[in-house]
């Protein structure tokens, strides 16, 4: 499933080719990414050797918020899961711009946010 993009600028759409990283845990994070085609793996060590998939991201799904809220390094690694995924990036200076600008916007982070938070409570508990 493809989103239309044809509104928005071409600098801002990313290609990744499977497998690549579009960023590792424990980076530095400057921009978050929405999702455009394709898939988008989320993993994290998770103290122990391997990977854990957290979860797969598809379409409409954004990601990397976290680092531009808090600046906070990032909490897991984001591999892209398909051949010629696109991702909107969205750097700092755009993300404030939003959510400074367009409370709808800063509306859908924070219900994903809470979405996250309330997810790991469950798994707790």
């Amino acid at each position: 499933m493809d989103m239309d993009v044809t509104s928005i600028g071409k600098d801002l759409i990313k290609k990744y080719r499977k497998n690549e990283i579009v960023f590792q845990e424990g980076s530095v994070g400057y921009e978050m990414y929405l999702i455009v085609s394709g898939k988008i793996r989320i993993t994290a060590h998770a103290n122990s050797k391997n990977d854990r998939i957290i979860r797969v991201l598809e379409p409409g799904d954004f990601f990397g918020e976290m680092a531009l809220v808090d600046s906070s390094p990032r909490s897991a690694t984001a591999i892209s899961d398909e051949k010629n995924t696109k991702l909107i990036e969205i750097d700092q200076e755009k993300f404030m711009y939003l959510v400074s600008q367009q409370p709808a916007f800063a509306l859908v982070i924070m219900e994903a946010l809470c979405r996250r938070i309330r997810s790991l409570t469950n798994q707790i508990v």
